[in-house]
């Protein structure tokens, strides 16, 4: 049978800025009836359930067939709610390909934040090819910020899917909102790049394709990395883009 698409929930408790949704009241319901051993759940809040942990376990314990059920929470889950018993329960009753986000700028505070949630899920038994993170770009966070968290994610071997900010819901194209065009294209490359670094396992097949690419990058973009990375010598991502 093909793919189920279902959702316990609508709504979400936060109030991001940046989200079609924003702060819609919170929602659950009762759990779907499971008619296919591979379920996508398009819950945009699904930990914030009451009684989530049960609920996991109540999904794992279905079968269709006589065999096992397989979810996936394509919206992703908010670190705000995650606990380590929430992470074992998860990957206990396999559900699978964890999305995460780190949508706000770089902090000391929003790197534990993710951080910890990424070592909480591989202490629950995922592995880094398992995880996904969510980056948000053409928005406030510059692009150095950005750029930054894919060298510390790219550490991790945590692959990161691309969400670039758009005003309408539904416009398939991407205009510069709070980033240059040519900001928003080098972007989208290097999430591609980084990907492959991690699926072909440190292997970089487009190392002089980086180096001319960011060439590409506004004057005015690359003057104002150069002096945030000698300011922050620390977080400098200089090396990580190959820039003269």
């Amino acid at each position: 049978m093909d793919k189920q698409t279902t959702r316990t929930s609508e709504g979400c408790p936060y109030s991001c800025p940046f989200c079609f949704n924003g702060k819609v009241d919170f929602k659950e319901y009762d759990l779907p009836e499971i008619k296919s051993n591979n379920v996508i759940l398009l819950d945009e809040a699904f930990l914030s359930r009451k009684d989530v942990i049960k609920d996991i376990y109540k999904l794992g314990e279905k079968r269709v067939n006589g065999k096992v059920v397989y979810y996936e929470l394509t919206q992703g889950i908010n670190l705000k709610d995650l606990h380590p018993n929430i992470a074992l329960a998860l990957k206990e009753n396999r559900f699978r390909n964890i999305r995460i986000a780190w949508d706000d700028s770089y902090t000391r505070k929003s790197y534990y934040r993710v951080f910890d949630g990424i070592n909480m899920l591989l202490k629950a038994g995922y592995k880094a090819e398992d995880l996904i993170c969510f980056v948000l770009s053409n928005y406030y966070v510059s692009l150095r910020e950005n750029l930054y968290k894919l060298k510390l994610l790219l550490h991790k071997h945590i692959q990161v899917c691309n969400c670039r900010f758009r005003k309408y819901r539904g416009d398939p194209k991407i205009y510069p909102e709070l980033w240059k065009y040519e900001e928003i294209e080098y972007f989208k490359q290097e999430c591609r790049m980084n990907n492959q670094i991690i699926q072909r396992k440190g292997y970089d097949p487009e190392i002089e394709k980086r180096l001319s690419r960011a060439k590409t990058l506004p004057s005015a973009v690359l003057k104002e990395i150069i002096i945030a990375d000698k300011q922050n010598p620390q977080e400098s991502i200089i090396p990580y883009i190959v820039a003269d």
